[in-house]
This record gives C-alpha cells, structure tokens and sequence, in this order.
C-alpha cells in the first residue's frame, strides 16, 4: 500500500479491494485507497472520511458503508460513481473492532468494544442491523458472549468467529436467519483474535491473530470443522482480508501495540481446492510423528484422531521384517524387534502414504 495502516477496514467491489481508515504513524487516517486487482495498483481516492481506527465497513450498489469504529457514531456512505461522501442514520450502538457482514439489503454489526464511546476494554454483545432503503438501524438478539470479533454469512446462517474480551475466544456462535435466533456453537482448537476474515463458497479464512501473527486458517461451514494452513504469509494482525476468484488478499495489519509497527504489505495466495488440499495433506504428514523415538519395548503414532491403521516394518535395505495393525496414539508391541534401524510404513487417516525412521535401542 502507500504507507502502513493498521486496524483498517475493507470492501471488495468487482475487481477492486478498497481500504479505509486505521491508523498509521501519523496518527488515525481518513483516506480511502483503492487496489486494482487485474493491473496490481493502488491509487489514494479524492476523498476523506471521519479519521479513526477499528471501523467496519460493507459494500452495496457501487457505494461503500464505512461505519463503527472507536470514539465515532457516524454513517459514511462513499458513492464510487459520483466520488462523494453522504451520512446515513447514526449508528446507536456504535462500538469499535466489531465484526460486520452483508446479507439481501442489509449490513449486520455484532460485537465490538467501546460501546457508546465508553472505555474501549468494555465489551459488547450487542447485534443489529442497518436497513439500507429505509436508513434505519434495528436491534436483533444480542449475541451469546460479548467479545470484539470477526463473522461473515453463508448459506444464511452468521458465522461469528473467535475475538476477545480480556481472553482470546475460541467459539464460533451461529445465528440462524431463517429461525432468527442464535443456535449452534462450536470450539475452536484455538483462540484467536486480532483477525481478519474472508469468505469463499462454503469456506471461511482467518487471518492473523494478535500473538500468533502468521496463523491461517479456514472453518469449512459444511463439516463445521477448522483446517490449519501452513504458508509464507508475512505475521500480522488488525489487517484486512478479500476472496477474488480463488485468490486471497491480505493487506496491511501490525505487529505491536505502537502505530509506527503499522504495514503497507499485501500479499496475495492461492485458496483452490487442490492447493488447499495438498497444503492440508503436507500439514497433516507434519502433525503425525512417532514417539519415543528411540524406542525400547513399544512405539506410539500420534495423531488428531484414533482411527485405526495397518503398518509394515521394512529395514533400511527395504526387506518387510513385520506388519501388522494398531490405533493411532495407542501403544504398539515391538518388542520382538531386534535392535537397530526401521522404516515404518502406514498409511495416515487421509489415506496417504508415510513413512518415518525408527530405532530400536
């Protein structure tokens, strides 16, 4: 980008991310920048908005909704036909670092801290939305657990995930539209916050994380089951995420607590699905291990499950000295083994193949 933002908000409109506000060494922006997919550019918008950081903002009808954020009530409506700013209805349950999605006409906002201009460690649970024909915000349910958080919609259902209120979260709370009510939750094998999200046909990516800053990951809405992903991505958090035909784009973010560790990098990764399939697979060989190792009397596989396997021994030189079946993270009797050095041989619960180095003492 032109210079590092932190704690900014984005919109994706064709083939165009646009990015608003945060804050940069020279204290909380106002500006819009706008980076142009097919000819890798970015341009600063001839316009200003309200300075202040931890803004949401959504996009509808070629105009940006730029709205929430620390310290600020306002509704800003950027028509990017025009290049002209509006204000809409005053947002009465203005928090910062809230989450926010779009759904049939209208932007939903959840969460957040700050409420009402408060001090910024008082956590919301507040959920509402802004009806974009008539300009009127209304209250719906408040969410199970006041946190600041990141959701996004699909197959409409709300998928509210991680955030914090004095602790990393690590539920995922649903609100099902068509029953209008908060229904399923889930756990996470981690907490997360600082994050930001992206969402692709059934799959939800996250972003970063406020200790853990290189984390990625995507909750597939269909298993209801999170898929961490290994990568080069540059750690951040308080960046800003987009899904543009099967690419994801990260942007800015920071690294500490002060302004001057603010970002301009963005950086872009493949998320097709034979790509996150081999990057699941590579993950997985990495996760599985045997211990001890050495050994004296028996051997452990470790694994995310229990599932039962078949495995085969071979020597160094590749001759099959035994075989047999076990469970993954269950003891294995091989102390019939001579002492010395083994390739054991067995295929991992999403069928493939591996082999690890054992020794016998």
């Amino acid at each position: 980008m032109s210079y590092g933002r932190g704690a900014i908000a984005s919109a994706i409109v064709n083939d165009n991310i646009y990015v608003s506000n945060g804050y940069t060494t020279n204290g909380d922006s106002n500006i819009i920048e706008k980076y142009n997919i097919t000819n890798n550019t970015w341009n600063i918008l001839n316009t200003t908005l309200t300075a202040k950081r931890f803004a949401s903002s959504e996009m509808y009808n070629n105009k940006i909704y730029v709205f929430n954020g620390w310290g600020n009530n306002g509704l800003e409506i950027v028509d990017l036909t025009t290049n002209t700013v509006t204000n809409g209805a005053v947002n009465p349950f203005y928090t910062g670092n809230a989450g926010s999605a779009i759904y049939s006409g209208k932007i939903y906002t959840f969460g957040g801290s700050g409420l009402n201009g408060s001090s910024t460690y008082s956590y919301s649970s507040k959920f509402q939305y802004y009806d974009i024909a008539s300009n009127t915000w209304n209250s719906l349910p408040d969410m199970p657990v006041a946190k600041e958080t990141k959701g996004k919609i699909v197959n409409n259902k709300l998928y509210v995930i991680g955030g914090f209120n004095g602790t990393n979260s690590n539920l995922i709370n649903v609100y099902d539209f068509t029953l209008n009510a908060w229904t399923d939750q889930y756990a996470m094998p981690v907490g997360v916050s600082g994050h930001s999200i992206a969402v692709s046909n059934n799959k939800i990516f996250i972003v970063g994380d406020y200790d853990n800053q290189t984390f990625l990951a995507y909750f597939d809405t269909t298993t209801n089951q999170l898929h961490q992903l290994s990568s080069n991505m540059i750690g951040r958090r308080h960046s800003a995420a987009q899904v543009y035909n099967n690419k994801l784009y990260i942007m800015g973010g920071n690294t500490t607590a002060f302004i001057n560790s603010s970002i301009a990098s963005a950086q872009v990764a493949d998320i097709s699905e034979g790509i996150l399939s081999a990057n699941e697979n590579a993950s997985n060989v990495f996760q599985i291990k045997a211990y001890p190792n050495p050994f004296r009397d028996h051997l452990v596989i470790s694994n995310k499950k229990d599932d039962a396997f078949d495995y085969i021994i071979f020597s160094t030189e590749g001759r099959q000295i035994s075989k047999g079946s076990s469970n993954f993270n269950k003891n294995i009797d091989l102390s019939n083994l001579k002492k010395g050095v083994y390739i054991f041989s067995f295929k991992n619960d999403k069928g493939i193949l591996q082999q690890i180095k054992i020794i016998k003492n």
